[in-house]
């Protein structure tokens, strides 16, 4: 009786040492599909092709900003230079005890309205790199904002943010880049 119990748990421990070895489901969180299980054996070349044409569609785009703006989280939803500018900016802001971001430019406010929402205006695709979506985000107001994509690291990312403020009766953009560049350069040492 004991040499089958002995058996049984050896078996059951080999069983839940080695796994489900012939499962081949993995989750994709680079490209925030992390709600995605995808189940089958990967792709052909051929297969792979087609999946990335298919990312540079109008429609994908609009899913993955949908999905970006689930998330709104800089360091996956933004792209590396981005993010590279933006914690240099922040390294120094800190340095000389200055403040570098004071609203979230996800809701385009420092407070966000219970009724905020977004709204994709338009997706223009200007290379296999380069992507603009133009929106609208309510947040007690409408706000004009563009967000300029670049395809890396395999799907479409934050590169900046530009949102339209009026000032003196004249329409404007502030470029979240361009203003952590100058940021930069005003205040290195």
């Amino acid at each position: 009786m004991q040499k089958k119990i002995s058996l049984a748990f050896l078996a059951l421990m080999m069983l839940v040492a080695c796994g489900d070895k012939t499962s081949k489901t993995t989750v994709d969180t680079d490209s925030l599909n992390a709600d995605t299980l995808l189940s089958s054996p990967a792709p052909s070349l051929q297969e792979r092709a087609g999946g990335e044409a298919a990312k540079h569609t109008k429609e994908y785009i609009t899913q993955r900003i949908d999905t970006i703006y689930k998330y709104r989280d800089d360091a996956v939803c933004c792209s590396n230079r981005y993010n590279e500018l933006t914690n240099q900016a922040c390294k120094i802001a800190d340095e000389i005890e200055d403040l570098f971001i004071d609203s979230d430019h996800w809701v385009a406010g420092q407070d966000i309205d219970p009724k905020w929402s977004y709204k994709i205006r338009n997706i223009k695709i200007e290379s296999d790199s380069i992507a603009w979506a133009e929106m609208t985000i309510h947040n007690f107001s409408d706000r004009k904002v563009r967000l300029k994509l670049l395809y890396e690291r395999g799907d479409w990312f934050v590169d900046d943010i530009l949102t339209t403020f009026v000032e003196n009766g004249v329409a404007k953009e502030f470029s979240e880049q361009e203003h952590a560049r100058n940021y930069i350069s005003e205040n290195k040492k």
